[in-house]
Formats: structure tokens, C-alpha cells, sequence
């Protein structure tokens, strides 16, 4: 065992079922079909993830939700959160088919199923120090560099580069008021160990169902992919 894995079920209170659970990738429940992936975890982690940054925020930065909601996605995109999985060096641990080649977004989910287990095997207040216990470095350096107008405008530019649009497309139906978007996996493609997703993206405006099919490596990225054609559908790219 790694002392990152015994400090997560030592420290940090993480149940060893859901650890494991944490670490194993969906291409390894394909073809062991009584073990559970870490897909729900992450749904839920993902969640977590972006409330403890909202609250963050909140907090801590003093301008229009617009920006806020801006500074939530770059303080969470994948690049950010590869970035601490990798140096807790999440690679070793996942769980995958013997030929599958890791990517960013595999590392980003494993860490959200972290935080999903963190908080399912403890609390919020828990899974808070554990956010800070990880992200602390890199808010002290986001506050200080927005506090200046240099290192706002910095930043700023950053979040246009930083292109999400699953959120892009949920925030403009909540805006709107209306019901979010449903997606569903329509089929997988491919080998074991390397699947293409399907995902179908589901929306009504004014009474009309608008849908697409995106397609990627893992859900997540195919979830991107159809959210996108959405907003290209409405005229919101």
C-alpha cells in the first residue's frame, strides 16, 4: 500500500470499498461486470468539487457571479486537475485493461471519485480540509494574482482559453429557467481497451426537443462533444 492510499483511509477517513472503487476504471468493469467503476463517484465528486470552489470564491473574491463562474471553471478544468492527480501520481493507482493508455481526463476523474468517496465515507467539513489540503498552493497564488489588474486580466484571459461546454450549456438553461440538459449513453464502439462512447444530449426550448450525439474516449469527453453540438444547434458558439 502507498502512503497516499494509507493516507486516505487513514487520514482522511475514506472507506477501503470506496476507494477501490475510486481507483478502477470503467474499462475494467467492461470486462468484469461485478465490479463497480468509479463513474459515480465521480458524478458525485465533480459536484462536490464545484461547490467547495464556489464557495471558495465566494469568500475570497470579490466580483460579478459572470466571473465567478469564469474563475469555478478554470479552478476545476481538466489541465488543473491532472495536474494535482498527477503529482499524487493517480497514474499508478488506477485500475485498467493491460493496453489502455491513461489520459488527463481518466487522472481527472479518478481525483473527482476521490472526493466523491472522501465525502461519502465522511462529511463536507472533512472533504473541505481535504480540498485545501490539495488546493491551498494554488488559491493563494489564484487570490494573489487576482488581486492585481495585471494578474486579473491574466487570468481572465485564461478562462476564455479554457473552453467547457457541458457548463456553458447548463448555465444558459438555468439562466433561462428551464430544464437542464439529459444526457444518456446511446451505444460503445470498439475494443475493450480503448472504447469510443456515444452519448446523446437532450434538451427542449419553447416546446421544441433539440438532441445530439457526441462521441469520445470516455463519457466525459463525449458528454463535452455533444454538449457542444447543442450550442452550435442554438446559436450559442
Amino acid at each position: 500500500m502507498s502512503s497516499f492510499e494509507k493516507s486516505l483511509l487513514e487520514d482522511w477517513k475514506v472507506e477501503k470499498e470506496l476507494l477501490d472503487v475510486a481507483f478502477t476504471h470503467p474499462n475494467q468493469t467492461n470486462e468484469h461486470s461485478e465490479n463497480e467503476n468509479f463513474e459515480r463517484l465521480e458524478y458525485l465528486g465533480d459536484a462536490v468539487l464545484s461547490l467547495l470552489t464556489a464557495e471558495w470564491l465566494y469568500e475570497n473574491i470579490d466580483e460579478d457571479v459572470g466571473i465567478l463562474s469564469m474563475l469555478r471553471s478554470l479552478l476545476v478544468q481538466t489541465n488543473t486537475l491532472a495536474d494535482i492527480g498527477n503529482d499524487l501520481g493517480l497514474k499508478k493507482h488506477l485500475i485498467t485493461t493491460p493496453k489502455y493508455k491513461i489520459t488527463k481526463t481518466d487522472i481527472e476523474d479518478c481525483l473527482e471519485a476521490i472526493f466523491g468517496a472522501v465525502y461519502q465515507s465522511t462529511n463536507i467539513e472533512k472533504t473541505k480540509e481535504f480540498y485545501y489540503f490539495l488546493f491551498k498552493q494554488r488559491l493563494e497564488h489564484f487570490k494573489k494574482e487576482i488581486s492585481t489588474e495585471k494578474g486579473k486580466k491574466k487570468i481572465l484571459k485564461q478562462t476564455v482559453c479554457e473552453h467547457n461546454p457541458i457548463n456553458q450549456l447548463q448555465e444558459y438553461f438555468q439562466k433561462k429557467g428551464l430544464d437542464l440538459p439529459v444526457y444518456s449513453l446511446e451505444k460503445k464502439k470498439g475494443k475493450e481497451h480503448d472504447p469510443i462512447y456515444f452519448i446523446l444530449c437532450k434538451v427542449v426550448i419553447d416546446g421544441t426537443e433539440i438532441s445530439t450525439i457526441g462521441k469520445g474516449r470516455n463519457r466525459k469527453s463525449a458528454r463535452k462533444n455533444a454538449a457542444e453540438k447543442i450550442l452550435k444547434k442554438i446559436g450559442k458558439i
